[in-house]
């Protein structure tokens, strides 16, 4: 071992990487547990370690030099590696597990998918806990860094350098719309003339005005502005009761309709103009990747999703 490894401490690596997600010492000091004069004197020692700032005070941020960028992917390797090393992370048995997994769910609600995991999670670790929350935020990677969920599953993938994302499922939107609907009921197909004469329940758009129906959108087409919306949810099956108690019409993905409790109450029909094939996500914070509890959740969420793929297409 080299001389200057004696003077590393892996503790001051953690603070880095923590700092380069958070860019804030006193976000960092709370997440870590420390106290601000802590983070700043770990980031002194860093800086000499280094013989770079590595963070540099900008518009009330702590931002990363070149040399921070350029060492991160190496020390996050490094801290993964050891992580993985730990015995708390080889020891899990889910049959002894008391945890509580908290899983958000946006813009998609699937009762088979829900029920069914918890079932076997019932089964086989009889002492784990499972929250579904439907919670818009504004920055999902860092609600899983500080735990406010532990997996979050969406339509619409985070693309960031600070989480792991997987693909689920593929899915199609259909138009719902309640079996007694005055003037959709008993239609085989529904026209753009129709689907944009209706009054239209919609998923909250995102804060940077995404929809989903806009991401599946093809040739161009953007119909956004033009569906006369009369009532907004980030609960899909808040929208699926809303849609069966009104003439309210809504853009829904097929295997939610499919397997809600409400499908009997439902008509859904194809969309009068071209999209594209939707997926589902599955996302985590690379500081999970290496748990054991988090990689079985995972397992076992991939796994009841294949079943309700299945399960719709027999």
């Amino acid at each position: 071992m080299s001389r200057s490894m004696r003077n590393v401490d892996l503790n001051l690596l953690s603070i880095f990487v923590a700092l380069m997600h958070d860019q804030n010492l006193s976000h960092t000091a709370e997440h870590l547990g420390m106290t601000q004069p802590a983070v700043s004197q770990a980031l002194k020692r860093l800086r000499t370690l280094y013989n770079d700032p590595l963070f540099e005070r900008k518009a009330g941020k702590m931002m990363p030099t070149f040399k921070a960028q350029a060492i991160f992917p190496s020390v996050k390797k490094i801290l993964d590696d050891v992580i993985a090393t730990l015995p708390e992370q080889q020891n899990f048995k889910p049959e002894n597990a008391k945890q509580t997994f908290h899983i958000n769910l946006l813009g998609l609600h699937h009762d088979f998918f829900v029920t069914n995991l918890m079932k076997e999670i019932s089964q086989i670790a009889p002492d784990v806990s499972l929250t579904i929350s439907s919670i818009q935020v504004d920055d999902v990677e860092k609600a899983l860094l500080n735990r406010e969920f532990d997996v979050h599953i969406d339509y619409l993938p985070t693309l960031t350098s600070g989480c792991h994302t997987q693909v689920l499922f593929e899915d199609e939107l259909n138009i719902m719309a309640r079996k007694e609907h005055p003037r959709l009921g008993g239609l085989q197909h529904v026209n753009l003339e129709q689907y944009l004469a209706e009054f239209h329940a919609v998923f909250t758009p995102r804060t940077d005005n995404k929809f989903v129906l806009g991401t599946a959108l093809v040739d161009n087409i953007d119909l956004k502005y033009e569906r006369k919306v009369r009532y907004k949810s980030g609960s899909a099956l808040n929208i699926v009761e809303t849609v069966c108690a009104t003439d309210l019409i809504c853009v829904m993905a097929k295997g939610v309709i499919e397997t809600t409790y409400l499908k009997d109450d439902l008509l859904y029909f194809k969309l009068p103009f071209p999209t594209q094939t939707i997926s589902g996500f599955m996302t985590w914070h690379w500081a999970t990747e290496h748990y054991q509890s988090h990689r079985w959740l995972r397992k076992l969420i991939m796994k009841h999703c294949q079943r309700f793929n299945s399960t719709r297409e027999k």
